[in-house]
């Protein structure tokens, strides 16, 4: 009995690990499977121009060579460490180009094999449109033209995606990106044991601390954290051997940047150490910088403190300068908000928001366009004497728009609502490209404006179609 009892026991063990061999993926039965990968309903893309539209075929979900890919957590941030590019997006796996006026779909040539497109752009001309492609080891830029429906790489290296918009348009056929500064061999080491404790100083600034996920912990990850976010901006130019891709000022952690109208300056916020253990990345100490068109500093605008020291509390803002951007109706005016309060809604005080513009050169003094009683929220420029200001209050739900002539300081109250009442709601103005290929307020007869938005009312949404 003994000897049949070692002998059954060898033959459980023996089909045990038989069963546990790799067999492969199991598929579900045939209905299942087509119900959950039927295609997607493909994304659209027209141009400015409305004369063709971009049919984007969205893969259902994500493969398993994607999910395998390893994912890295720090400052906020979820990074591909192999490719410099965000872990988890969602692709296009397929283009197809459409003539808006004759119905006709055509083919485009030249994509990469197994696409997997994202970050769609089309120039102002309308006649070319650019998208980033990801592969397992790194992330390109191409650009697809109507005319020739076919698409060309534009990069000579890596393109990296690992914070905000990783390119944008410079005119109607060059592009600006960020680059990739190092390869992935000289990613730091982790250290077999930490070099000391991780201590944290207050600097006798006392400040409420919000709970972030993945944020900054030791000194590895500060290392982790600049090796990837590090980046070259890089101006792809078309020529006769392809592209030509040159560099614009040095390399550096960009928060974000954007073109002036005339396509003469960047705006950017880089930013600087120390990096904080307390706030995501886009809360780090910055600078606010202006760049020529070869990348020289024109400008420093501000220095902007870590957002780990911003009030808590509703309308309660970081007592620093923000919201920097360009005038979008002049050539190169840069645009920001400055709180009056240091901060603290709750001060007494007839105006706690001021805005204020300062045109190139950027040699002169700042020049204020506007001052609310309560935050500002939206500066819209619809022309030189005229811009829209919207201002409001989340914690009394109160929203004001205003149309200021910032020459004289004058200002006509459109409404002022509360944004409870959807009723009331008259929408946001209808835009327009201008000649710099920018969105701004449509002017009817020179002065009138139109709004646009659901018409809230006791029979529903009066623009629903349902």
């Amino acid at each position: 009995m003994r000897k049949l009892f070692f002998f059954l026991l060898s033959v459980i063990c023996f089909n045990t690990a038989n069963a546990q061999d790799a067999i492969g993926y199991q598929t579900p039965p045939k209905e299942i499977y087509d119900l959950v990968m039927a295609k997607p309903t493909p994304g659209v893309s027209v141009d400015s121009k409305g004369r063709w539209m971009l049919l984007m075929q969205r893969s259902s979900m994500p493969d398993v060579e994607e999910l395998a890919q390893p994912e890295l957590r720090i400052a906020g941030l979820r990074i591909n460490p192999k490719n410099f590019g965000p872990s988890r997006s969602s692709y296009v796996i397929g283009l197809t180009l459409k003539n808006i006026a004759t119905g006709k779909e055509l083919v485009i040539k030249n994509l990469p094999k197994n696409l997997k497109a994202s970050n769609f752009s089309w120039n102002t001309a309308g006649d070319k449109f650019a998208f980033t492609h990801s592969s397992l080891t790194g992330i390109d830029l191409f650009v697809a033209d109507v005319n020739t429906l076919a698409a060309v790489k534009y990069n000579n290296v890596p393109v990296n995606a690992v914070m905000g918009n990783p390119f944008t348009w410079v005119g109607d056929n060059s592009i600006l990106f960020r680059s990739v500064t190092k390869p992935l061999s000289q990613q730091p080491i982790r250290p077999a044991a930490p070099a000391g404790p991780v201590a944290q100083q207050s600097l006798g600034k006392v400040a409420a601390s919000r709970t972030y996920q993945d944020l900054i912990k030791s000194p590895y990850d500060e290392a982790l954290f600049e090796f990837y976010a590090t980046t070259q901006l890089v101006k792809a130019s078309p020529s006769t051997r392809g592209t030509l891709n040159m560099n614009i000022g040095s390399p550096m952690i960009l928060n974000s940047y954007s073109l002036s109208p005339d396509k003469e300056y960047t705006l950017l916020e880089k930013i600087d150490k120390p990096f904080s253990y307390l706030v995501p990345a886009g809360g780090f100490n910055s600078s606010m910088i202006i760049l020529d068109v070869i990348g020289r500093e024109v400008k420093l605008l501000a220095k902007i403190p870590s957002s780990e020291l911003a009030p808590t509390g509703f309308d309660n803002v970081l007592n620093a300068p923000h919201d920097f951007g360009w005038k979008d109706d002049e050539p190169a005016t840069v645009i920001w908000v400055t709180p009056l309060d240091s901060g603290i809604m709750k001060k007494k005080m007839d105006f706690h928001d001021e805005a204020f513009a300062l045109a190139a050169p950027f040699s002169g003094k700042p020049v204020s366009i506007a001052k609310t009683a309560m935050r500002i929220m939206d500066i819209s420029p619809v022309k030189k004497d005229m811009i829209l200001v919207t201002e409001g209050l989340q914690a009394k739900r109160r929203q004001k728009a205003s149309i200021v002539n910032p020459v004289d300081g004058s200002s006509t109250i459109l409404f002022d609502r509360s944004t409870d009442d959807a009723y009331s709601n008259p929408g946001r103005p209808l835009t327009e490209l201008n000649h710099y290929g920018r969105d701004v307020i449509k002017l009817i007869d020179g002065n009138k404006i139109i709004l646009s938005g659901m018409g809230a009312s006791p029979e529903g949404d009066l623009d629903d179609p349902g």
